[in-house]
């Protein structure tokens, strides 16, 4: 089953370096520039002689930014054989204001400290992640409870790339899920 992104957000979030960078790696080349060079035409040749090309904004200023990155997503998905959402996993560099659900690995806390480090494993863009979290000593005690318990949690904040990991920064709504469940049920 292949899946279809229609979130603009996702697309209006994608970096230009970070797509160039990508089709740069896989066997794309700059055919010309338009738009007095705020836009380019990127092409590539696949193994049954088949060209595609993506014109591709080099500049977020153009209304239409969000709907350009997605059809040149459309374009990778069908010249790379690969899902929207695999492609999506190595271009997405930041999601603001994001819900993370997932289970804690991790709980790193100094004595005294009101800062906790924790990991966790979550879904970014249908992919397994480390994810990396700094909460505040009132949500400590639901993150050692979810660890020893293996219960999963959910937290919504801003998710950044850093390297080959994600950070989630402006952290809020950190909960267990079981708990979610039941406000839920008791609403």
């Amino acid at each position: 089953m292949k899946v279809t992104v229609r979130d603009l957000e996702v697309f209006k979030s994608l970096d230009v370096n970070v797509i160039i960078a990508y089709l740069q790696k896989n066997g794309w080349h700059e055919h010309s520039r338009i738009y007095d060079n705020k836009g380019a035409i990127w092409v590539k040749k696949n193994d049954a002689g088949d060209v595609f090309d993506i014109g591709l904004p080099l500049t977020r200023e153009f209304a239409d930014y969000p709907a350009r990155m997605g059809d040149a997503i459309k374009t990778l998905e069908v010249s790379e054989n690969s899902s929207q959402l695999e492609i999506l996993s190595d271009l997405i560099t930041s999601l603001d204001n994001t819900e993370i659900q997932g289970f804690v690995v991790k709980v790193d806390r100094e004595d005294g400290a009101e800062i906790a480090k924790v990991v966790m494993m979550g879904f970014v863009v249908n992919k397994l992640r480390k994810i990396y979290l700094e909460i505040e000593e009132i949500d400590c005690n639901l993150a050692l409870k979810a660890y020893q318990e293996r219960i999963p949690v959910t937290c919504t904040g801003d998710l950044l790339k850093v390297g080959g990991y994600f950070a989630m920064k402006n952290l809020h709504d950190f909960a267990l899920m079981a708990e979610e469940a039941k406000k839920d049920e008791s609403a």
